[in-house]
């Protein structure tokens, strides 16, 4: 979708805290220039515009603050968007909005200079305004140049010097021929003045080259100092970064959810049926969201105990040649955007895709218990009819060579039967694309095996 200055801020508020305009302007400012923020929804999720100086503030904002808390407190998660709305407009008497363009407040509220601006990080400490920085830093690169202008005018200054007092050097040395024609007082005359002009242009030209020795010392200091507030932006920065990581790392550790985050995939080839034969071995799922565009794909359990143990088991396993990354989401369920998308206020991703569990689609009964096993190299088919009980009816299920396999015979005619791939990938591939298949009037179900063959 075509990305405008205008970013749309969903915070989880179940507690129903109060948010100012003040408290939203101060966390998102440091990331970049806010004009405008309108609050227009306040429920369990608030919805905010933000108005941003450009689409690369935008940009910005939706790349470094996504899964940001506020106020550093765990109950207020936010997430951002891209908007369709051009500009955010309101009246001056709306309470619900607040134009930060036309007041002062960008430096008051951080007690900022003129000279020296800072903001306020995540963690409370203090970074210096960029813009702030960079007029220092040009006001010290002015500096440099007019010290470089000086040094060539004393340097021309200093040759002048150098040539009169060669030429004066010449001058006290009086010809033999005018002594016998000038009186003797006058030749003395003659060379006190000279020597008087001499010592005059020495001074100045120990002046001037003192002068210089200064310019080029303070050219050097110059350049140092912008070497030092170069240095030091950096680290800050850097520092910045590392905090919003941790910050994210320490919800996901500390803040567990029934939603999970999965990232990873190779698009081309994956599918969401695919995915919910995966993952639905871990538990009842409620929802899934899959962005194909981003590789990533949302999954909301109907219990805690089966995010948990999803993480547990297919964090870092390797699916279709990719090492899943499976975290705990800032979300505590899934929320779809239809509203929004139906007033054009947010554009659904054109590659996602969605699917609403029910009774029929939950693989396990509410009330039992249970613990799948860990992604494997065996695969356990359960509900086989007599046809299947050879691995000739199942060969056409099989796209990989299979180790070994095994047929269990079970006395209410729902048989059973164990296949070992040759590595883990290729068994889950095979449970992925196979999984609730019809085959003989019966729907084949699958699973890990938790006693691998």
């Amino acid at each position: 979708m075509a990305l405008t200055k205008v970013v749309l801020l969903c915070i989880q508020n179940k507690k129903q805290l109060t948010i100012t305009h003040d408290q939203i302007y101060k966390h998102f400012s440091q990331y970049g220039q806010i004009e405008k923020i309108l609050i227009f929804e306040k429920t369990q999720i608030w919805k905010v515009f933000l108005e941003t100086k450009n689409k690369e503030t935008a940009q910005n904002l939706i790349k470094l603050c996504n899964n940001n808390i506020l106020n550093s407190d765990n109950s207020l998660r936010m997430q951002l968007y891209p908007s369709n709305l051009e500009n955010v407009t309101f009246s001056d008497s709306n309470l619900a909005g607040k134009d930060y363009s036309k007041s002062k407040e960008k430096r008051d509220s951080y007690n900022s200079t003129d000279d020296e601006q800072t903001s306020v990080g995540s963690q409370g400490e203090q970074i210096p305004n960029i813009n702030s920085t960079k007029n220092y830093q040009q006001n010290i690169q002015q500096s440099i140049y007019q010290y470089q202008q000086h040094l060539q005018q004393r340097l021309y200054e200093q040759q002048v010097l150098q040539m009169r007092l060669q030429t004066q050097s010449l001058d006290l040395q009086v010809p033999d021929y005018i002594n016998t024609i000038v009186s003797t007082q006058w030749v003395e005359q003659f060379v006190q003045l000279g020597k008087l002009l001499q010592t005059q242009y020495l001074l100045q030209y120990q002046l001037i080259d003192n002068y210089i020795n200064y310019i080029k010392q303070e050219s050097a200091n110059a350049l140092s100092e912008i070497q030092n507030q170069q240095r030091q932006q950096q680290q800050l920065q850097q520092q910045l970064q590392i905090n919003n990581l941790n910050q994210i790392y320490h919800i996901d550790q500390q803040e567990k959810s029934r939603v999970i985050v999965a990232k990873s995939f190779d698009d081309s080839v994956t599918s969401i049926d695919m995915l919910y034969n995966i993952f639905s071995i871990y538990g009842n799922i409620d929802k899934m969201v899959y962005q194909k565009d981003k590789s990533t794909l949302l999954v909301e359990y109907h219990l805690q105990k089966c995010a948990d143990q999803c993480i547990e088991k297919l964090n870092n396993i390797v699916f279709q040649g990719q090492t899943l990354q499976i975290t705990y989401s800032i979300l505590q369920e899934i929320t779809f955007l239809d509203e929004l998308e139906e007033l054009g206020l947010v554009e659904k991703t054109f590659y996602e895709e969605r699917f609403i569990g029910s009774e029929t689609t939950n693989r396990y009964k509410p009330k039992n218990s249970f613990i799948a096993a860990s992604p494997n190299d065996t695969i356990f088919l359960m509900n086989l009819s007599n046809e299947l009980l050879n691995i000739n009816a199942l060969q056409p299920l099989l796209e990989t060579e299979i180790v070994d396999y095994k047929f269990y015979e079970d006395p209410k005619q729902k048989h059973s039967c164990a296949l070992k791939f040759k590595t883990v990938e290729d068994a889950m591939l095979f449970l992925a694309k196979n999984h609730g298949k019809v085959m003989a009037d019966r729907k084949i179900l699958m699973t890990f095996s938790k006693k691998p063959m």
